[in-house]
């Protein structure tokens, strides 16, 4: 019997690791300090079927006024994050994920949701996964977003618990209640050891 509530991970599930980039992993304006702790449980995910894990950077406006609507005020309030003022560097993915990825499986994104990403989103369509298994930051913001578009798309969203994380880490909780309370019979949320010992065989 599996452990998890929907049966094992399906062989083709793949895996999204959502923005860990070195602008929420280091200190500075966006510091997530709590994304440090998860990034052996992500880089563990990720290193379990390299082929089968896609990474998502989240990329600034280059100055406010280069934003559209609502995002110029975000970006007049965040100026100091913007690319004219941090450059690029900071947007790169952490060293030890870096190391893993490459540049077909990475994607860029300028919105809170990975599915925004048209070539995110048409990798996903390509290869039809029966499953998504999500990690990364923040779990209220860019993780909560994928997972709504997801679940909208149809598809089984399993999240890593011990992979995610967020810069409050009182939403972060709640956003997971919330996910376990109101979706659970699209959403599911378990650790990681669990996630990989229920990961069948390709």
């Amino acid at each position: 019997m599996s452990a998890l509530r929907h049966g094992p991970v399906p062989p083709d599930a793949l895996v999204l690791c959502i923005d860990m980039q070195r602008v929420f992993l280091e200190p500075g304006p966006w510091h997530c300090p709590e994304a440090v702790a998860i990034l052996p449980a992500v880089t563990r995910l990720v290193s379990a079927r390299p082929a089968q894990s896609l990474f998502t950077r989240f990329i600034s406006a280059e100055t406010p006024k280069d934003a559209v609507g609502a995002w110029q005020r975000y970006y007049r309030h965040w100026e100091s994050v913007t690319i004219s003022r941090i450059g690029r560097a900071p947007y790169d993915l952490h060293p030890d994920l870096a190391a893993i990825a490459r540049a077909e499986n990475t994607f860029d994104k300028a919105t809170y949701d990975a599915f925004d990403a048209s070539a995110f989103a048409d990798t996903i369509r390509t290869r039809a996964p029966e499953a998504l298994i999500l990690c990364g930051v923040e779990t209220d913001v860019c993780v909560l977003a994928t997972v709504f578009s997801a679940v909208d798309l149809g598809y089984h969203v399993i999240l890593a618990r011990d992979a995610l994380t967020g810069a409050d880490p009182k939403t972060h909780e709640a956003c997971l209640h919330m996910l376990e309370a109101r979706f659970d019979l699209q959403v599911e949320i378990a650790d990681t050891d669990v996630i990989l010992a229920e990961w069948t065989a390709p």
